[in-house]
């Protein structure tokens, strides 16, 4: 048996809830059923991030990715929120060698990068 890529794993997902015939509680349901008949559960974690991107999308949200040098503090993440929709996922990654300041990606594409690791690379 073939392997399916989770990228079109996904676009079938989307594709499926954009008819709007099945709920999304059904087609996750659906989704899980197939990947364990093709054999592809150990693919699980990257189709199951593919599908939830494609999830925030349909939902008109960003996938917003915060990358600090430490985790982020309660107040910090308070203030996340009031930066981004309702809608967005923000999801936060930990790099230790940022060393300072944060870098927010938003859907993969355009990025902020404040972090002390670009300035420091930019001087030398």
């Amino acid at each position: 048996m073939t392997s399916v890529s989770p990228f079109f794993y996904a676009k079938a997902f989307r594709k499926a809830l954009d008819e709007g015939k099945v709920s999304e509680e059904e087609l996750v349901r659906n989704l899980s059923h197939v990947v364990g008949q093709r054999r592809q559960m150990a693919q699980w974690p990257r189709i199951a991030r593919q599908v939830s991107e494609e999830l925030v999308h349909h939902h008109k949200g960003r996938w917003i990715t915060v990358e600090t040098p430490r985790l982020l503090t309660n107040t910090q993440r308070k203030k996340m929120e009031e930066v981004f929709s309702k809608k967005d996922y923000v999801e936060e990654r930990v790099r230790p060698d940022l060393v300072a300041g944060m870098r927010v990606l938003m859907d993969g594409e355009r990025e902020f990068d404040g972090s002390l690791k670009r300035k420091l690379d930019t001087i030398f």
